[in-house]
């Protein structure tokens, strides 16, 4: 019987060492697998994002812009650590770090290390510094949803020069003067790393190295060689702005009647869209394309200050000089419906006038437009490669006293981004603009409306229920 029970012993101390062996293993190999799946985590950056508008990923826009990083960009936050503000931004910048080793970031507490922060001039929690390649960008308040743009703005390396055209009275872009001076668009240009130069037709003729041409408010004429100079430019598939007001320059006016772009005599007038208490002349544009690049990014409506309108005269496959075919055409920037372009001689100078039939032409009028030219009667060029022009009735609309209002900025900016072949920073701005509220600018109309409803229908509506209860009361209880 000794043997037996030897025998049982001996199996049953066998397994047991068995199931011992079996259980080290096996918190060996979950050890093993859960080091391994970390790992796999810690370096993709495993997430699931269930929120309805995925605000906690990185947008399509924004991995385009990471994938096209091209030098190193260091993001310093300068916070204070017990402030929860700053986690939407501290998850950001570590999907970013995640996504591409470009960009490398730190989360630095402003009590913690008050020097640093006085290295950088951060004087205020929640700034933070965007550096790369020797350009810089600040914003505030820790905001997440200006890291991209501000990656973006370092990160944009261009060498693309724009051009002034000088000589003919045209506004100055370094005077900082509120109600004359353009410096304000100069520095928008500048943030978007464009060399900015003037330059003289007559001299010259235009740079080889010029990318966008501009011409600011001109109010003298255009001398032939000029103009001449300038279709040369427009033959080789350039890229001309021109801002051009009232009664300003006529002959580059007739100049660019032969590529079929009018513009106007008549000074566009609208008292319902005019700003509260403001002169007719100045008024909202609210007709705009949705879906045009040089609109598309617009906070608002555009403000523009003694505009005419921008005809389009022509039609795609018509010829234009020197072997150009129009190939598209738009007017993007329309007036209300309610204005109107005046013949009145006396609406300039009083601001006072009435619409007049067979005088003055009815609203919608176009006050921005561009036509886009084939070179050399080939239409299927690439866009980059066809002469463009883009032009406006007004400059006041850039100038420094109007430039912050409601679209005036992304208007004015992305018609050179959009000749510059830089749609990306159009998208940069449309994406900045959907989380911020425009500017609040209230109509003539608007504020007549309001006046009535809050001094004429409300206090009605209270005396009619008050009569009402009266008279049930008194007659009828």
């Amino acid at each position: 019987m000794d043997g037996p029970e030897v025998k049982r012993e001996e199996g049953q101390r066998l397994g047991l060492w068995a199931n011992y062996a079996l259980l080290i293993y096996t918190a060996v190999a979950l050890g093993v697998l859960l080091g391994v799946a970390n790992l796999i985590i810690f370096d993709h950056n495993v997430r699931w994002d269930l929120t309805p508008g995925k605000q906690y990923s990185l947008s399509q826009f924004d991995k385009r812009v990471l994938s096209g990083l091209k030098h190193n960009v260091k993001v310093m936050a300068f916070v204070r650590t017990e402030d929860a503000s700053y986690l939407r931004l501290a998850d950001l910048l570590f999907q970013v770090a995640a996504y591409t080793p470009r960009v490398t970031y730190q989360i630095i507490d402003v009590n913690k290390a008050p020097g640093l922060a006085r290295q950088y001039g951060v004087s205020i929690y929640g700034e933070v510094v965007v550096e790369s390649e020797g350009r810089r960008r600040d914003f505030d308040n820790a905001r997440a949803d200006l890291l991209i743009p501000a990656i973006l703005e370092v990160s944009h390396v261009t060498n693309k020069k724009l051009y002034f055209t000088v000589g003919h009275g045209e506004r100055d872009l370094f005077n900082t003067d509120r109600n004359l001076g353009f410096s304000e668009f100069r520095n928008y240009l500048e943030q978007n790393n464009y060399q900015i130069e003037n330059v003289s037709l007559f001299a010259g003729g235009v740079p080889s190295d010029c990318s966008v041409l501009v011409s600011l408010a001109p109010r003298k004429d255009f001398m032939p060689q000029e103009l001449a100079a300038l279709a040369k430019y427009l033959a080789g598939g350039g890229k001309y702005v021109v801002f051009l007001d009232p009664y300003g320059s006529p002959s580059l006016a007739g100049f660019l009647e032969k590529y079929y772009m009018h513009f106007t005599e008549r000074v566009i007038v609208d008292p319902a869209y005019r700003l509260t208490a403001g002169e007719i002349l100045t008024m909202q544009m609210p007709l705009y394309s949705k879906t045009d690049p040089i609109t598309r990014s617009m906070a608002g409506a555009a403000v523009f200050s003694m505009s005419r309108g921008v005809e389009i005269t022509g039609k795609p496959g018509d010829k234009a000089p020197d072997g150009l075919v129009m190939f598209r055409a738009d007017s993007f920037l329309k007036s209300s419906h309610e204005s109107w372009a005046s013949g009145d001689p006396k609406a300039v100078t009083t601001g006072i006038t009435e619409f007049k039939a067979g005088r003055d032409l009815k609203g919608p009028i176009p006050v921005g437009s561009e036509i886009d030219f084939g070179v050399n009667g080939d239409v299927h060029v690439p866009i980059e490669k066809m002469a463009r022009i883009v032009g406006f009735g007004s400059s006041a609309f850039a100038s420094n006293q109007f430039i912050g209002m409601l679209g005036n900025r992304d208007l004015a900016v992305s018609a050179v981004n959009e000749l510059a072949g830089d749609e990306i920073l159009i998208a940069s701005r449309e994406r900045l603009n959907k989380a911020e509220t425009a500017a609040f600018y209230v109509t003539n109309a608007q504020a007549t409306g309001s006046f009535y409803l809050g001094a004429v229908v409300e206090p009605s509506i209270l005396f009619l229920v008050g009569l009402a209860v009266f008279v049930r009361r008194r007659f009828f209880a």
